[in-house]
């Protein structure tokens, strides 16, 4: 079963819900999908709770489902337990039985301003208690940025919250917690009925420099798969000796400490892969959607995924658009500037700060073309 919702459904995954008759949710997405011809197998809210009821199997492409989710099932198990995952505050109180010393502290936006920043531990990462990607997220290293994080949240953050329900970003409360300093990685993952862990990819989330926190540039390989699974698989057996979690689909961003090499969780994203259609980039490593692995009880097959494409690296890149143009991205130039472009995605929605994606495949004697895109302001192909 599955909740399509704005901003974005990926093509290679409706065309899976078509082939595979997976119930979809009948909302306002999912009817514009059939009004552009694709063949859904919908159910009205009524049928789909019952459908759940039957299964417990669900995902949702995007967190706007939770309002729909909240509504119709405000005393299941499962929103019980999607709420924990989504209040940062209650999550670090569990990660505390597995990482006892890590800092964090859940204070009200109104008392911020009271908090003395000589009494922090600095650096420390400032974000709101319900959040979604980086809205009201600041990384605190003096009491300059302490003061500049402050009046950035008095000015501009009410006005970036009204853009989300509040299921997604509220704004009341928010949490200090410690800064891990060390490589950011983003993974997919699902529990099976028994509760069994089961890793779909592992993305390193790669910055431009330590006070970047765009999503430029995400990166699989056969290294970076091998030498993160058993650290991360540990985790989610161990987040599961605590919540008890089953049929349950999630996105968890580590970042890996680069004094003591220990993969401390940012936070679990519910009933949802990566986001926008970076899990996508599976299907081009080892010709799996991760859907699929879920509704299907499958995994990529560990010791045989990477054969052939062992030194290649591939990327899914973000083309973000800056919120002052009116240009528009040339997407044959871009595709010209690589040597290995898998696909590319034109975005044409205005209300999207981004003109696309782009999934590629670079071999050892072009990695260079990662970092130039990584710092690039993609002047040189606006048209």
């Amino acid at each position: 079963m599955i909740i399509l919702e704005k901003p974005y459904v990926s093509a290679p995954l409706v065309d899976y819900l078509e082939k595979k008759q997976i119930p979809v949710l009948h909302n306002d997405m999912a009817q514009w999908l059939t009004e552009q011809g694709h063949r859904l197998n919908l159910l009205n809210d009524t049928q789909f709770v019952e459908c759940y009821q039957q299964n417990k199997q669900l995902y949702a492409v995007s967190e706007n489902a939770l309002v729909w989710l909240y509504a119709q099932l405000p005393k299941s198990e499962l929103v019980q337990k999607v709420k924990i995952l989504k209040d940062k505050a209650e999550f670090r109180r569990i990660c505390q039985q597995i990482y006892p010393d890590f800092y964090y502290k859940e204070v009200e936006m109104k008392a911020l301003r009271d908090l003395n920043p000589d009494e922090l531990p600095l650096p420390l990462v400032l974000k709101p208690s319900v959040g979604f990607l980086s809205v009201g997220v600041y990384i605190v290293r003096n009491k300059e940025e302490w003061q500049a994080a402050l009046d950035d949240i008095d000015q501009n953050f009410a006005k970036q919250c009204a853009v989300f329900p509040e299921t997604v970003v509220r704004s009341e409360m928010f949490v200090l917690e410690q800064f891990i300093v060390g490589e950011e990685y983003a993974v997919d993952a699902y529990y099976d009925a028994e509760g069994k862990p089961n890793i779909i990819n592992i993305f390193h989330h790669i910055f431009k420099d330590e006070t970047d926190v765009s999503d430029r540039l995400y990166c699989m390989s056969k290294q970076i798969f091998e030498s993160n699974y058993h650290a991360f698989n540990q985790f989610c057996i161990d987040l599961n000796s605590v919540l008890q979690l089953k049929n349950f689909p999630m996105h968890v961003e580590f970042r890996v400490d680069k004094h003591t090499g220990k993969a401390i969780p940012i936070e679990v994203n519910p009933l949802r892969f990566a986001g926008m259609c970076l899990n996508d980039l599976t299907r081009h490593t080892c010709g799996l959607l991760p859907v699929q692995a879920f509704f299907e009880g499958t995994h990529p097959d560990y010791n045989t995924m990477w054969n052939g494409i062992e030194d290649d690296v591939f990327s899914f890149i973000v083309l973000d658009k800056p919120y002052d143009t009116n240009r528009q991205l040339d997407f044959e130039r871009i595709r010209r500037h690589f040597h290995g472009v898998l696909e590319t995605r034109d975005i044409k929605n205005p209300a999207m700060s981004i003109w696309g994606f782009l999934f590629t495949k670079t071999t050892p004697e072009h990695r260079e073309e990662l970092q130039e895109i990584l710092h690039s302001s993609l002047e040189e192909f606006m048209i």
